[in-house]
């Protein structure tokens, strides 16, 4: 990626402290997958992204989208596959396997309106059908793992997949037949890694299963660590409503919890590892430390400054990393010095204009930080929140670029800004 100029276009505006290039001037309505996951393919020299519709409404059932590939090193675009599997914030959770011919994505059978993950080889066309789905694959590409999708809307909309309010599950109190759901790519077969029954039962207290037993309770975020030796996993509950309640974060506020835990891949050493006693305080984003020693995360340790914190992948040492405001989604190069985050519109660090929000790099060194770049969220349907664009800011190509989501010429695009001069 050293050598952009030429096929794709700077980003100047506010005059960034770092060169910066849209990597989709090809693409209207182009998103990459999330601030956990890079979208260069293993050698580098492919970007995958996702389009979303011309027009922000409420995706249906059915409703199809084109993911394409970027050819960084001619600049040239295609689309290789149309999807039904699809939400506005992580699109199809577009995943690279263990090479440039595994791209790992969702797809729904509509004929049974079931979910399921794709492997498909971009450079030939050829794909294969996988029985379970993907919100995140391992570090190596020949494991996925996901909650179950379909029921993601249950308590957030823009990270599952969308199918008619009837085929959406509903579960009150701790599932059995449900949870973490791993699957392996080279032979397509899913097994449940544990249950919500079993993951309540083995970490919370009586009267914390108690709550469970009585409320809405499913799956959400399930990630890799970075060396593929855990995976962290959250859990959601809300008051029951005989599974008539969807976009229960957009109702009940404060009444959605949130449980965070980890365990290694065979099912052992399992932890509760962030509490809804501490996401109660106010919090958000959790990620994997790059070390996969524990996770980086915002929370609100006093009740009432936002800060990014730290903590052990079974919950030990939680603290701040410095008086660093807390905002968008955060995370960390190896070594623990320098870190990323962006910000929402409507936080505190957001500009006052109401389109803009920084880019911010932090030095835990010396304790500094400095605005990289102001980019433009502000996209024509964001008065819904499912509609926002979030910049998801994720480290690439050996950690010396970051890549991004923002604004170009009127339309949703990738960017991506070089790092390494100033990441020394």
């Amino acid at each position: 990626m050293d050598d952009l100029d030429g096929r794709f276009p700077r980003y100047t505006d506010f005059s960034p402290a770092v060169p910066v290039w849209c990597l989709t001037p090809g693409v209207k309505n182009a998103i990459h997958r999330f601030f956990d996951t890079t979208p260069l393919s293993p050698s580098g020299r492919y970007l995958a992204v996702f389009q979303l519709p011309e027009k922000d409404e409420m995706p249906r059932p059915g409703d199809r989208c084109g993911i394409f590939i970027v050819d960084l090193l001619t600049g040239e675009t295609e689309k290789v596959w149309e999807t039904a599997g699809w939400e506005y914030q992580l699109g199809a959770n577009v995943n690279w396997g263990e090479s440039d011919h595994q791209l790992i994505f969702n797809d729904v059978d509509t004929s049974r309106w079931e979910p399921h993950a794709v492997v498909l080889d971009p450079l030939t066309g050829t794909w294969r059908k996988l029985e379970g789905t993907v919100y995140h694959a391992s570090p190596d590409g020949k494991s996925i793992v996901s909650a179950d999708l379909r029921a993601m809307r249950r308590t957030q909309g823009g990270y599952g997949v969308i199918l008619p309010d009837e085929k959406v599950p509903y579960h009150k109190g701790p599932s059995a037949e449900d949870g973490v759901w791993l699957t392996e790519v080279a032979t397509g077969e899913k097994r449940l890694l544990i249950s919500i029954r079993e993951a309540a039962e083995r970490t919370l207290s009586s009267e914390r299963l108690a709550e469970y037993n009585a409320k809405e309770v499913y799956g959400f975020h399930t990630k890799w660590s970075p060396d593929g030796s855990r995976i962290m996993f959250s859990l959601r509950f809300f008051p029951d409503e005989g599974g008539k309640r969807f976009y229960a974060m957009y109702h009940y506020g404060a009444k959605l919890r949130y449980d965070v835990f980890s365990i290694k891949p065979d099912g052992s050493d399992l932890h509760l590892a962030i509490p809804a006693e501490q996401w109660d305080k106010g919090g958000h984003h959790t990620t994997w430390k790059p070390d996969g020693s524990g996770f980086t995360m915002n929370l609100r340790l006093d009740g009432k400054n936002m800060r990014i914190c730290q903590c052990g992948y079974d919950g030990s040492g939680l603290a701040a990393v410095g008086d660093f405001t807390g905002s968008g989604h955060p995370s960390f190069r190896p070594g623990g010095r320098w870190g990323i985050t962006d910000s929402y519109r409507f936080e505190p660090l957001a500009f006052d204009d109401g389109r803009t929000v920084p880019l911010r790099l932090f030095d835990l060194k010396n304790m500094t930080e400095r605005l990289l770049v102001r980019m433009d969220v502000k996209t024509p349907g964001d008065s819904y929140i499912d509609f926002r664009l979030d910049p998801h800011p994720v480290w690439a190509d050996d950690f010396r670029y970051m890549i991004f989501n923002g604004m170009f010429n009127g339309t949703r695009a990738v960017f991506c800004a070089r790092l390494d001069e100033i990441c020394s």
